[in-house]
């Protein structure tokens, strides 16, 4: 079996000051981009960068998809959708996608006491957080929330997939 490793490289690094992409910040003697992709290299038979279009990495062009110019980004429409809860989670198929989330500080203290506890589950964990959930009828209005779709599971996901792909460009 083929898989494909996604790699979100989209952080500006503006929190750590260096005016620099967080990708290219070193560690160890090696950037956070070289680590991550030489992970993924070793479970993955293909890897993609994904980040801001403009944002310069050392990718070539075939191994990367930039974001829409005008994006915000996925993360700031769940968060405009929090009211008071400790997370969004975008939950396409009413199947909750715990890494598609938004969390407010607040949640670390309850995922850690799931942890304790035991709970090995990241999907239970996360339910102890009681989050918004997200669905389909929303995620389809929201023009960042397309990509939240593309959680292929089976052949069905794949076909509705192959179904979108063939159709014209939203």
């Amino acid at each position: 079996m083929r898989s494909l490793g996604v790699l979100l490289a989209g952080g500006r690094g503006t929190r750590l000051g260096t005016g620099i992409p967080k990708a290219l910040m070193v560690c160890g003697g090696r950037t956070l981009l070289a680590r991550a992709l030489g992970t993924l290299a070793t479970q993955c038979a293909q890897v993609v960068v994904v980040a801001p279009h403009g944002m310069e990495l050392p990718v070539p062009r075939a191994e990367r998809v930039d974001d829409p110019p005008d994006a915000h980004g996925a993360l700031a429409a769940l968060r405009a959708l929090r009211g008071n809860a400790l997370a969004v989670m975008a939950a396409p198929r009413d199947l909750p996608q715990p890494l598609a989330a938004w969390y407010a500080s607040g949640a670390r203290a309850k995922l850690e006491a799931a942890l304790a506890a035991g709970e090995r589950s990241v999907i239970a964990a996360c339910a102890t957080l009681a989050p918004r959930l997200v669905r389909d009828n929303v995620l389809e209005m929201m023009s960042e929330g397309g990509g939240f779709q593309w959680n292929v599971n089976t052949f069905e996901d794949l076909a509705r997939a192959e179904r979108t792909l063939a159709g014209p460009p939203s």
